[in-house]
């Protein structure tokens, strides 16, 4: 009888063994396919690896980075983002209530919570943005090399700064005090995301856009500059590399 139980715990650790195997493998083909842009191949490759762990928060953080990354392609379309960005969201949170300390499962919950609240409208924007914050800085914390989690604070405190007049009224309604939040903090944060990741037109598009309200009109325009000399490599930095473009000659 020992001798079976002997057989069986070793069959068992050996089949955990080969799907801990087949995950490494399947997150390494699916950040591949990302590098590549393929971002709807990632999302079924990654859906695919669910099914064998569906509790691995490596797999969550990015099959929340893969519904994110097909959502910020075409923004203007609300149905796609509705189709991804709360899916997105739900793996995000699973993933940070298994693993606390997962930098990326942080990163995209901020991520989408707060892509999720500019298209819910002004009130849910103000309440979601607190939770973009707590987590963006936790991301920071955990993971203080990846440039995205500047850009998300950078981020924060630009839309919380250039809040019109009656979104404060409606967020001093809601919660009493905004959070203090200014556009040169957001000025801070989007120049270290570029120092970290200086190929990435979004950090410039909005450190340009920050320096115009901060009435920095030759930085805006270097910033400008710089990003459209960036060569695009997705829908996104087209889009990103066009707005900076159309800023650029609007300064004078």
């Amino acid at each position: 009888m020992k001798k079976v139980m002997q057989a069986i715990s070793i069959f068992i650790a050996s089949i955990v063994f080969l799907a801990a195997g087949s995950i490494q493998d399947i997150i390494k083909k699916a950040d591949s396919l990302r590098e590549e842009k393929k971002y709807q191949e990632v999302l079924e490759v990654l859906k695919e690896s669910e099914k064998i762990d569906p509790e691995n928060s490596e797999l969550l953080w990015r099959l929340a980075r893969a519904h994110f990354d097909l959502a910020d392609q075409t923004p203007e379309d609300m149905k796609l983002q509705k189709e991804h960005l709360y899916p997105g969201f739900e793996y995000a949170k699973k993933c940070i209530e298994l693993d606390p300390n997962c930098a990326g499962g942080h990163q995209y919950y901020a991520i989408l919570i707060g892509r999720i609240g500019e298209i819910e409208g002004t009130k849910q924007k103000i309440r979601n943005s607190y939770e973009v914050k707590k987590h963006a800085l936790i991301a920071i914390k955990l993971d203080p090399k990846n440039d995205a989690n500047y850009h998300i604070m950078g981020r924060w405190h630009y839309a919380l700064s250039d809040l019109s007049w009656i979104e404060k009224k409606v967020a001093e309604v809601v919660y009493g005090k905004l959070p203090e939040a200014s556009f040169e903090e957001a000025e801070y944060y989007f120049k270290k995301a570029h120092e970290l990741a200086p190929d990435d037109p979004r950090h410039l598009l909005w450190l340009g856009k920050t320096q115009l309200k901060l009435g920095k009109k030759e930085e805006a325009r270097k910033s400008f500059e710089m990003a459209i000399k960036i060569k695009p490599k997705s829908e996104s930095d087209k889009n990103i590399i066009k707005e900076a473009g159309q800023l650029l000659k609007r300064i004078k």
